[in-house]
């Protein structure tokens, strides 16, 4: 049984171009460690395949965005890097990501209008673990004093989730805990 369940066209258009500056941007890459990333990071739900790859990268060296890197890797293969124009088109994709909170906000509504209850809530528990490993991940390239800001928003967004969780639970044990830290005063 095949671990796949990607199909490729649901993947917005220039995502992939927009993917691979990205990682070039970090170093050099070549076609088949770009593909194994990917699958990587996706939990091999998606793997684009040679056909996407090597004609994606073609365009972007024909496009000033990428070259062929200098040296060869150990495997001897091709490895790429980003040029100075592909740089500044990255920054430029990147700024335009700016809506993609709110394009998603809206879609996922309507979506999860049509996933039942029993599913939704297990889907929404698993994506907040991993919304949270994602924001520890890219939380410090935030420059100081922002990221204390964006802290002190989390903690106060915990707090009342601990509330509303309590509440859920019951009074009996919001009660003792409660009690237990008024014994302590």
């Amino acid at each position: 049984m095949s671990r796949r369940w990607l199909h490729p066209q649901t993947v917005p258009r220039g995502f992939l171009r927009l993917y691979i500056l990205t990682l070039l941007s970090k170093g050099p890459e070549t076609g088949y460690s770009i593909m194994g990333k990917i699958d990587e990071r996706t939990d091999g739900a998606w793997r684009p395949g040679p056909g996407t790859m090597y004609p994606l990268l073609k365009g972007l060296v024909a496009d000033g965005l990428a070259k062929v890197a200098p040296e060869k890797p150990a495997s001897g293969a091709k490895a790429y890097v980003i040029t100075p124009r592909g740089r500044k088109e990255l920054d430029d994709l990147k700024e335009g990501l700016g809506s993609m909170g709110r394009k998603e906000r809206v879609i996922g509504r309507l979506f999860y209008d049509l996933v039942p209850a029993a599913v939704f809530v297990p889907v929404m528990i698993n994506r907040y673990k991993e919304g949270v490993t994602l924001l520890r991940h890219k939380f410090f390239e935030i420059p100081q004093p922002d990221r204390d800001a964006y802290l002190k928003d989390i903690k106060l967004f915990m707090e009342s989730q601990v509330e509303w969780i309590d509440l859920q639970l019951g009074s009996e044990t919001r009660g003792a805990p409660r009690q237990a830290s008024r014994a302590r005063r």
